[in-house]
């Protein structure tokens, strides 16, 4: 068994003069970010390897995701190819993981995050919101196998989701 967790980064901070890529988490975002984190971690959750995009408020929600699960910061894979070529990069990221990887959390843009949900879940996911996350396990041992495989939706979690 594979498992996927796919998360859109957390609300970001649209007043200031930045480049989008640099743009930072605004004050929701750097609350709902480890809010979500924990909540992933309290539902029994924990990647074996975290990719983000290197976007300033992707990497930023990836950040306060792998402090929850005490993996290395200098550890997260940042990919630049997240922002700059989403759905097919992203896809290709996660066919090429290695076999020995059970796990993986990737940390993206939306439209990209939401088509690729939707794709990979085979359910309507609709538009993610704000730092949700979409986890779902694909019947396979290897990633390459996972467009064929039979996946199930296990959650979809987001900050204002009821509880």
């Amino acid at each position: 068994m594979k498992r996927l967790y796919i998360v859109r980064h957390a609300k970001s901070d649209w007043n200031n003069d930045l480049k989008d890529f640099d743009r930072p988490l605004n004050e929701r975002g750097n609350r709902d970010a480890p809010m979500m984190a924990n909540r992933i971690n309290e539902m029994g959750h924990k990647p074996d390897i975290i990719i983000s995009s290197s976007a300033n408020r992707a990497i930023t929600t990836a950040k306060y995701f792998a402090s929850e699960y005490d993996y290395p910061a200098d550890c997260i894979r940042q990919e630049e190819d997240i922002y700059n070529l989403g759905q097919r990069y992203i896809l290709s990221l996660i066919t090429d993981l290695p076999p020995t990887t059970d796990s993986a959390m990737i940390f993206g843009h939306n439209p990209d995050l939401s088509y690729v949900s939707t794709l990979l879940s085979n359910t309507q996911i609709g538009n993610m919101p704000t730092c949700s996350v979409v986890a779902v396990e694909f019947d396979t041992d290897d990633w390459q196998e996972i467009r064929k495989a039979e996946p199930t939706l296990l959650f979809f979690e987001y900050p204002k989701k009821e509880q």
